[in-house]
């Protein structure tokens, strides 16, 4: 009895370790960057709104007119920063980085 104990324990433990190595791996894929666009009315940020968030590895993403800024989260793993600038090009605003934030675990 005491040896099954053991053994559901030891079997126990490492499933939640594994589930946790899995979590910070999908964790670690995911950055956030802020774009300088070339956007001048809402109709512009409508279609970028509409458009952007479809791009492959987008997770979420917040625009604003007035800074003439988009913050993107996004999924390292699916995209990078010159995938989404020639997204913004393809729409035909100019972007560029201003802002990395890049999660904890990757940073060195």
């Amino acid at each position: 009895m005491k040896t099954k104990y053991v053994l559901t324990t030891i079997l126990m433990v490492f499933a939640l370790s594994i589930n946790l190595q899995a979590q910070t791996k999908k964790d670690q894929s995911k950055k956030t960057v802020m774009f300088n666009v070339s956007m001048h009315c809402e109709s512009c940020q409508r279609k970028i709104e509409k458009n952007i968030a479809y791009e492959k590895g987008v997770k979420d993403m917040a625009v604003k007119l007035e800074d003439k800024t988009v913050t993107i989260k996004f999924d390292t793993l699916k995209t990078n920063e010159s995938k989404l600038i020639k997204a913004f090009n393809d729409l035909g605003y100019e972007a560029n980085v201003v802002k990395t934030e890049t999660p904890v675990g990757n940073r060195k």
